[in-house]
């Protein structure tokens, strides 16, 4: 590997990127990644097998950025995608990846998956690790596992799988209106949370059975992200009585569907920003209120003119900026996407991952992240092997809204295992090195 970047040969402009790709010189953006624990040790050899079959069907994956004028482009990069072996995360994006924007590292029994968020988005990644542990399996395993829609050289590469979002302009009904903001007052914000965070990430871990979480959920008519930003809510207002300011989750959705690109692996994500508390709902009973917070989410999501409004002007905004005669005059402007707003917390509800015949050779999926703009807290929830894990992540102690939380499940009749609280520090991403 060498210390001086190459020139790649460009493709086409990644307007979606632009959010992750302009923030100043001096902005350091980190790693977002994914830790896979198995059963048994982790062969690296066989795992480079896997990410070369990937590869070798998403050739895509492995492009990287490439700067020219103002604009940064997708890149072709003919350099070798290379397992880490031995050790934790690494720069994704610079010459210790090769310049690859995606990464996988192996140690012991733990696989870590790595990405650059102006490359791809949290649905990117996940299209990228399952098909390295779905060959990595089969490989190991001398089985030919069924796909169940991992993309294998069973199907054929379409464009629709590397389409930029952001590419086209989308139709909306003539006589549409977006919704008006309301007037509200402003979220509140946890005092535990510095304005100005370090880099050190401290982690919650919680763990709940899968079959009673949802069997209340089903019993509440509401679903899992929103049951547990109540439980969230409950645990904020215990810990701060005194807060007459709305409580409120922020909750990040692909959008894929609703623009009619749900093949790609590209940024194409938003955000629904749900008040818990400070509405006419609060006078409603917990079982009306999840009902009614779940309705509220499934209407926003339901409205394709709303998305393709959406994205017609973010497609205007980006566009004119990737314009510009100067990427680098360009990121000495302030960074308008770290001065949104995040308040109350971040639930990122994941899911589950596909259940594969070789699911409980997975002992544990584990998302972790810094919390956006460092100055929020962060839940991540994922659904595996009969638990839902709920990792709050912060950069501050929140350990007494953590206790709150936990009183809250039992609250309602939900047990909790409770892990060690663990910290991390994220590799600063490394995609400009070189430029």
């Amino acid at each position: 590997m060498s210390n001086s970047r190459p020139t790649f040969e460009k493709k086409e402009m990644a307007i979606s990127a632009t959010p992750y790709v302009y923030f100043p010189a001096d902005v350091k953006f980190l790693t977002y990644a994914v830790e896979i624990t198995h059963e048994d040790e982790v062969d690296a050899d066989l795992l480079q097998k896997a990410l070369d079959r990937t590869i070798a069907r998403m050739p895509y994956l492995a492009d990287t950025f490439q700067i020219e004028g103002g604009a940064v482009y997708y890149a072709t990069n003919p350099l070798p995608m290379e397992v880490g072996r031995g050790q934790g995360l690494r720069h994704v994006g610079g010459h210790e990846t090769n310049y690859h924007m995606l990464d996988v590292t192996c140690e012991g029994k733990v696989t870590r998956f790595a990405m650059f968020h102006g490359f791809c988005d949290g649905q990117g990644l996940n299209m990228f690790l399952e098909s390295v542990l779905y060959h990595y399996y089969c490989i190991r395993d001398g089985v030919e596992y069924d796909p169940c829609g991992i993309r294998t050289n069973a199907s054929t590469m379409t464009e629709a799988e590397y389409m930029e979002p952001l590419s086209v302009t989308r139709e909306v009904s003539p006589d549409f209106q977006m919704p008006q903001k309301k007037d509200q007052a402003a979220a509140f914000h946890l005092p535990e949370i510095s304005r100005y965070p370090g880099n050190d990430v401290r982690d919650w871990g919680l763990m709940v059975s899968s079959e009673d979480l949802m069997k209340f959920v089903k019993e509440n008519g509401t679903s899992p992200s929103v049951a547990i930003s109540m439980f969230m809510a409950e645990a904020v207002a215990a810990t701060h009585p005194n807060n007459d300011a709305p409580i409120v989750a922020n909750v990040p959705i692909s959008v894929r569907r609703m623009l009619g690109c749900n093949e790609t692996f590209k940024n194409c994500s938003s955000r629904i920003v749900l008040p818990l508390t400070g509405t006419p709902l609060d006078a409603l009973p917990f079982d009306q209120r999840a009902a009614q917070l779940r309705g509220i989410l499934k209407m926003q999501m339901a409205n394709p003119d709303i998305w393709n409004s959406t994205y017609n002007m973010l497609r205007s905004v980006y566009g004119k900026r990737m314009e510009a005669t100067d990427y680098w005059e360009e990121t000495k402007k302030p960074s308008s996407f770290a001065s949104v707003g995040h308040d109350t917390f971040y639930i990122d509800y994941i899911g589950r991952m596909r259940q594969m015949e070789y699911a409980n050779k997975i002992v544990d999926v584990r998302f972790v992240c810094k919390p956006a703009a460092g100055n929020t807290l962060h839940v991540n929830v994922i659904d595996h092997a009969g638990k839902f894990r709920i990792d709050c992540l912060a950069c501050s102690d929140i350990t007494k809204i953590v206790d709150a939380l936990v009183q809250a499940f039992a609250d309602h009749g939900l047990t909790v295992e409770r892990r060690p609280e663990v910290r991390f520090e994220l590799p600063e991403t490394a995609w400009r090195e070189g430029v």
